[in-house]
């Protein structure tokens, strides 16, 4: 690899690879090369753009920030998602819609979307292989026995599109989530294209279906890679290390013409393998005329973040770009509201500390104010098995839509809710769904602490649901709160001060509370084999100044790895020690 610094130009006519650790300024080199680009190429014209892909959308507002006004007409900066929906599924999805039975005049976007109980059923029945599915097994005990069930509906939200052999793609689902049916994944993982059609019908298509029919389009209809060419030629990726292999080999084949294509990452940043990213996929990616890159400074964190970043990490050691000491960073033993609470007592309540959580209920915690350590991240789940479909799905959508609007995330929350009002119009809705999150807001704190029973009740006044008999489900209704279900929600696009470490990427903090379930990726670090070590590595690498963690316990012998290793105050807040 050739070293260079953030500030280092490169030859604007030749493919390359950027490779770079936290903080080293890869945004900020990337803008500069753009402009290089803006100003020298002779490849541009008024119809011809600069393609800029990121990761997320609060990465694609941060690009567009930097950049400003200027030449924006001549760049296009979005997520993989949206550009190839954008130039490729919606112009040209009409060309395999008959093969694929899919409604397109239906489709409004694409989104997440989780198994749906009538989908599921229809599919069972309709399977090509239905006479195989015997007891324990058969349609119905696989849709009513609760074991069944969760393991059934789990498998499907693993669903995700590989390359075989041939380099088609095919359907495959986690065989970590199918132990419960497996003797009978063999037969259902024959025909789960036909599932997926039962969505494609009613034109529902999730980001994994646009990465499917952009890949089949262009390989069946290799005009349109002459278009994408003839409008972009230069294609640029950012945080690349989160790609899968689709968007991996989409990017190659726009390389193998007129395209100058451009990647920049990090692998031990890579964290998003449940989406079908890969370590390997960055530390292999290979096009013909390829100049690789490594920038080793860190423009971001204080002297003793950086060098707890070098002790972390083998393969690239940091500079330091600002040369600025700070506090060293804090390690609490304890849970992280008490964490919290101990940073304000020491530095006082007006500092900001951005936490960071492994996992969407330890961030969700810390938005309520609940001791992370005794958590039941499972409720949801637990009440999906206890419930019946119609019921489940609306008090659901009711608690995430009124979560995210909360969050002012009105957006999302609106389409949420909408969906307890299928068969109205559009209008309606919306003025629906308006109406009650209105309502359930205003008297969200006569429901939060309080049993999930007097939340349905509200609930009920507008959206027609069935009443209850005396059981199970009616037990757990009046067992739990609200508020516990709602640890379990996933937030879409969390910007609030307490989100996970995956809805970190990109951004940085001034202060930052990590909190963890375990010390390992200090005592014992491997982040090219481990990816919850890359996790915990990305967490402390977004802070700037203070860097605190907080781990629920810590033995004697990890103590005394950490205190030889690293320059850590240790703070117990409880006895945790061995």
């Amino acid at each position: 690899m050739i070293a260079i610094s953030s500030e280092d130009i490169i030859d604007i006519e030749q493919h390359f690879k950027v490779t770079a650790g936290p903080g080293a300024g890869k945004t900020h080199w990337l803008i500069n090369h753009i402009k290089n680009v803006l100003k020298n190429s002779e490849r541009l014209e008024k119809t011809r753009k600069i393609a800029c892909i990121t990761y997320t959308n609060v990465a694609v507002e941060t690009i567009l920030h930097r950049l400003g006004s200027q030449s924006v007409n001549q760049i296009e900066v979005s997520t993989i998602h949206s550009f190839l929906y954008s130039h490729v599924v919606k112009p040209y999805i009409t060309h395999i819609a008959e093969v694929f039975n899919i409604e397109f005049q239906k489709i409004k976007g694409h989104d997440n979307i989780e198994p749906k109980y009538k989908k599921v059923e229809l599919w069972l029945e309709k399977h090509s292989k239905s006479e195989e599915l015997k007891h324990p097994y058969t349609i119905k005990q696989l849709l009513k026995l609760p074991k069944n069930k969760d393991a059934l509906f789990n498998w499907l939200s693993s669903l995700k599109y590989s390359f075989n052999n041939d380099l088609k793609l095919y359907l495959k689902c986690e065989e970590t989530h199918a132990r419960q049916l497996r003797k009978i994944v063999g037969t259902l993982e024959t025909d789960l294209l036909s599932y997926k059609k039962l969505y494609w019908q009613d034109g529902k298509i999730d980001h994994d279906d646009v990465l499917y029919f952009s890949y089949e389009l262009i390989t069946r209809y290799p005009f349109i890679l002459k278009v994408l060419r003839a409008k972009f030629p230069y294609f640029f990726i950012d945080e690349f290390q989160d790609t899968n292999p689709i968007q991996a080999k989409i990017v190659s084949l726009l390389a193998e013409e007129e395209t100058i294509v451009g990647v920049i990452g990090d692998p031990a940043q890579s964290i998003y393998s449940f989406q079908g990213a890969s370590i390997d996929d960055y530390l292999k990616f290979k096009i013909d005329n390829l100049s690789e890159y490594t920038i080793t400074e860190n423009r971001r964190s204080s002297n003793q973040i950086i060098d707890l970043l070098n002790e972390i990490r083998v393969d690239i050691a940091q500079t330091r770009h600002r040369n600025v000491d700070h506090d060293i960073p804090i390690l609490f033993i304890g849970n992280g509201v008490d964490a919290y609470k101990k940073i304000q007592e020491i530095y006082g309540d007006d500092m900001f500390i951005q936490t960071l959580a492994r996992d969407n209920p330890t961030s969700n915690a810390m938005k309520f104010e609940i001791d992370n350590s005794s958590l039941n991240t499972k409720l949801l789940v637990e009440l999906a098995s206890k419930d019946n479909p119609q019921r489940y799905n609306v008090i659901k959508s009711s608690m995430e839509a009124l979560e995210f609007a909360k969050h002012s995330d009105y957006k999302n929350a609106i389409k949420i809710m909408s969906n307890n009002f299928i068969g109205y119009s559009e209008k309606e809705q919306f003025n629906k769904s308006i109406s009650i999150l209105q309502r359930l807001m205003k008297k969200q704190e006569a429901f939060f602490d309080e049993p999930l029973i007097l939340f349905y009740q509200l609930v009920r006044e507008d959206i027609e649901m069935s009443g209850f008999r005396k059981g199970a489900t009616q037990d757990f209704y009046n067992k739990y709160s609200y508020k516990e279900l709602a640890v379990c929600i996933n937030y879409k696009e969390d910007i609030s001060q307490h989100r996970t470490v995956h809805k970190s990427k990109g951004d940085e903090f001034q202060n930052v509370l990590l909190i963890t379930d375990t010390i390992e990726f200090l005592t014992h670090p491997a982040l090219a084999g481990n990816e919850e070590h890359r996790i915990y590595y990305v967490g402390i690498s977004r802070a700037v100044d203070r860097l605190f963690i907080v781990t629920p316990k810590l033995s004697r012998a990890n103590r005394g790895i950490i205190e030889s290793k690293f320059n850590f105050q240790i703070i117990g807040l409880e006895k945790n020690l061995d």
